[in-house]
């Protein structure tokens, strides 16, 4: 049995049980939420998950009696099978006025998203809970970047394989369970996920084809979202690559970088970029399965640069703050790879494997109408010792985040 590991996200859900009747952990298959939840909960609080297939009927067919035998304070695990749950939900909460009566997890889709929305409106709180980051699977506190310069001086940078890191990705499973067969792990973790819950969420009936198509987004981590292009591989409509990437945005899959246009003119590439939220499984669709295949990729810089995006989106989300991170883009090829407001700020970031990047700040002075309010440029990259480049560009360490 896998040891539990304490999660970033721990002091925030408890913060946030007090003010709310239900709390919802949202978040990709296998990251660890029912584990979360089942470390937390009180003696008095029961546990139910509709992953038994007896309890999911009895929840679908009869809300009424399911509840007569569970009543709160109750975990209720995998909510996204029984949506019928909610408006019953809805109802006791409303009864009860207490807070803290229900704790659910489930996988972020459409049809459980929009019952929340309308059942649970004002009386829940959706967490979102993504794979471990590095700082977490090391049993260190994670605060959100960027942090001030100064802070940063105080911490210790370390030395890491970025090959080993990338290839092992963010599941609890593969992280802690020693000698696993990780291309074997995500294999399965495929596998059960077009299984289990595309064909719940959308009319893919051709499951190849769907894999296709998560393959070919992976080998395109990190870079702009061409619709167009990617249909025209796949044999399709840009729609149907539309629908089907909404279906890896909801079930926290991919994440979606926007493109930063606010006062730098007309010449902005407007499409996103999409990042995986777990290189293991991106580098696994890509057929790297040793830290020597990775060093031979030409894909190596994309997957480091999805690696930094997603550890910045954990260091946010699991301590409950709001994010704005975009990427800049013009139609001169001008790109800068993440830029992140926070508080009126704004922190330009550019992302590089190279330990020495050289010309890594070169396009930095298109964010000069901006510069006012930019504390410092930071260039990430695998080196040791947060230092200089110039007098507002710093080169931090990749251990940082």
């Amino acid at each position: 049995m896998i040891p539990y590991r304490r999660r970033q996200i721990e002091a925030y859900f408890l913060q946030e049980t007090q003010y709310y009747p239900a709390i919802l952990i949202t978040g990709p298959r296998q990251v660890g939420k029912s584990t979360l939840l089942q470390h937390l909960k009180e003696k008095k609080r029961a546990y139910v998950s509709l992953d038994d297939p007896a309890l999911r009927n009895l929840a679908r067919f009869s809300p009424d009696l399911f509840f007569e035998r569970y009543q709160p304070p109750l975990i209720i695990d995998e909510i996204q099978y029984a949506p019928e749950l909610l408006p019953y939900i809805k109802m006791i909460v409303d009864t009860k006025n207490e807070n803290s009566l229900f704790w659910l997890t489930g996988s972020q889709i459409y049809p459980l998203m929009r019952g929340v929305q309308e059942s649970l409106a004002g009386r829940a709180r959706i967490l979102q809970l993504d794979g471990f980051s590095r700082k977490e699977s090391h049993g260190q506190e994670q605060c959100p970047f960027p942090r001030d310069l100064s802070s940063m001086m105080q911490e210790a940078a370390v030395s890491f394989s970025i090959a080993d890191t990338v290839l092992q990705g963010s599941m609890p499973r593969v992280l802690f369970q020693e000698e696993i067969d990780i291309a074997g792990y995500y294999q399965s973790y495929v596998d059960s996920y077009i299984a289990r819950d595309v064909r719940d969420i959308t009319n893919v009936l051709d499951t190849g084809q769907f894999l296709h198509f998560i393959t070919l987004l992976a080998t395109r981590t990190a870079q702009e979202l061409n619709l167009a292009s990617i249909g025209k591989d796949l044999g399709v409509d840009s729609s149907t690559v539309r629908r089907w990437l909404d279906v890896l945005l909801t079930s926290g899959l991919v994440i979606e970088l926007p493109s930063y246009s606010r006062n730098l003119g007309k010449r902005i590439i407007k499409r996103p970029k999409v990042h995986f939220s777990d290189v293991g499984l991106a580098a696994y669709l890509c057929s790297i399965r040793t830290a020597e295949a990775f060093e031979l990729s030409p894909l190596k810089g994309n997957l480091f640069e999805s690696w930094v995006v997603s550890e910045i989106y954990k260091s946010y989300r699991h301590n409950g703050v709001d994010l704005e991170l975009y990427y800049y883009r013009d139609s001169n090829q001008r790109e800068i790879d993440l830029l992140i407001e926070r508080d009126g700020k704004l922190y330009p970031i550019e992302i590089k494997l190279s330990a020495d990047p050289s010309h890594a700040n070169k396009n930095f002075s298109v964010l000069a109408p901006e510069d006012s309010r930019i504390p410092y440029y930071g260039v990430i990259c695998p080196t040791q010792t947060l230092s200089p480049i110039s007098e507002k560009v710093w080169r931090i360490p990749a251990s940082l985040i």
